[in-house]
């Protein structure tokens, strides 16, 4: 059996006096994209944190491609295990163009033909190469959500962990970068976790999910179960009752 991309087994976190996930367990394949779903404050951002070598105060097991996890990272890691944050704009320097923002990891990895990788990178994520020289505040929104994914993507991870990738969009420019995302998975054969809130996001992008309540499962789910109403749990099916506009796209 291959093994899987990411596993967490018996992941807790506390910060002070509230124990925020609670011995949370559960693997994704790779080349799967995988959903984490909850209200705010369930724990699933944190998860992320995690994953991504952000928060250092946990307990468990944590494996990446077959290696285990310590606490603090590795430059492998980071080369293999990208994150996209929610808002676009924080996430961007002011007073660093595109080329900036994309030419810094590769620098940080020590990674030659920068040129080439920019351009090609820009491109995937649907960006004129006229971009490059371009700052943060002369990007609509959606723009710059594509110049923060070209940031995660230019060091060609294997991973990327994408937390509410959309929500800080306007509704018109949330299925454009979706779908962008999608095509960028398919393409470049990548894993996903995909942390949202909204559960019609997870079904458009995702093969399985997990619903997460008070930093436990509630439960896990495909997405064909999702897609026919079928939750097991009555808190799940609270959730997709307060997301009534889901429809699966073919």
């Amino acid at each position: 059996m291959t093994n899987p991309a990411i596993s967490v087994d018996k992941l807790n976190v506390s910060f002070g006096d509230s124990h925020v996930v609670k011995d949370l367990s559960f693997a994704v394949r790779p080349g799967e994209s995988y959903g984490l779903v909850g209200e705010s404050g369930s724990g699933k951002s944190t998860v992320l944190r995690v994953l991504s070598g952000l928060n250092h105060e946990w307990s468990g097991q944590v494996g990446i491609e077959g290696k285990a996890q310590p606490k603090h990272r590795d430059k492998a890691f980071h080369r293999a295990v990208q994150m996209v944050f929610q808002d676009p704009y924080g996430s961007l320097h002011p007073k660093k163009t595109v080329d900036d923002a994309l030419a810094e990891p590769l620098a940080i990895h020590g990674i030659g033909d920068a040129q080439a990788r920019i351009g090609r990178t820009l491109s995937d994520v649907g960006l004129p190469a006229s971009f490059r020289f371009r700052f943060p505040h002369q990007l609509s929104g959606g723009q710059r959500q594509r110049v923060a994914i070209a940031r995660a993507l230019v060091l060609e991870p294997s991973i990327l962990l994408l937390d509410e990738p959309t929500s800080a969009l306007d509704v018109s420019i949330q299925a454009e970068v979706l779908n962008l995302l999608s095509a960028i998975r398919k393409e470049r054969k990548l894993t996903y976790i995909l942390v949202s809130h909204d559960l019609a996001v997870v079904g458009h992008m995702c093969e399985r999910l997990m619903v997460m309540q008070f930093g436990r499962c509630v439960e896990e789910m495909d997405v064909a179960a999702l897609a026919a109403r079928q939750p097991q749990t009555a808190y799940a099916q609270q959730l997709l009752t307060a997301s009534e506009g889901f429809r699966r796209a073919g």
